[in-house]
């Protein structure tokens, strides 16, 4: 079955989708596939974003497709290298509270769900570009957070074979928080 239409068939059930991705026994390689292909997606939403704020940031000095060559290399080398570190806390934190999966599958988990919801991220720029309101782009933000923890969640309890991925959402959500809210505490003083 294709990527495209296994990605449409996991809308269905996210945790049945991951049971397939499990039983077909992917390799390391089909993981990073994902993983690119997710970050290119995930890139090419962006670009309306990467384009408005290259045209400001353009000085005499800088040049505006420095910002856009950046986010390029970023998207490319930095976020895959972000994206298995956080494949292997979430595999740790798992083991804390009785995770019975593998770095593999804590790594499809995450990766597979970064593909599923990249579609929708593409969706959501094509709307916040054709009706550029704030409270419109803050609420498909967070409807896309939710979507994400949700569909994260979903994968990663069938990957650790945990019962509620509600629980796994929760946990997702709460770790989140507390990471903005340290994060803003340490750079805000």
């Amino acid at each position: 079955m294709t990527v495209t239409r296994e990605i449409l068939r996991a809308y269905r059930g996210f945790g049945a989708s991951m049971q397939r991705q499990i039983d077909s026994n992917p390799g390391e390689e089909r993981l990073l596939v994902y993983l690119v292909m997710a970050c290119f997606l995930y890139f090419i939403a962006r670009v309306p974003e990467l384009l408005k704020l290259s045209a400001a940031a353009a000085t005499e000095e800088v040049s505006g497709m420095a910002l856009f060559i950046t986010n390029l290399v970023g998207s490319f080398f930095f976020a895959p290298l972000m994206f298995y570190a956080l494949a292997a806390l979430s595999r740790i934190v798992a083991n804390l509270f009785g995770g019975q999966g593998n770095g593999a599958k804590s790594r499809l988990a995450l990766f597979w769900s970064l593909l599923l919801v990249a579609p929708l991220a593409l969706i959501s720029t094509i709307i916040q570009t054709a009706l550029p309101v704030e409270i419109l782009a803050e609420t498909l933000s967070l409807l896309m957070f939710l979507l994400f923890s949700f569909v994260w969640a979903s994968t990663l309890s069938v990957a650790e074979g945990f019962k509620s991925p509600i629980l796994t959402m929760s946990a997702i959500i709460l770790t989140a928080f507390l990471l903005i809210l340290g994060f803003r505490t340490v750079i805000m003083g």
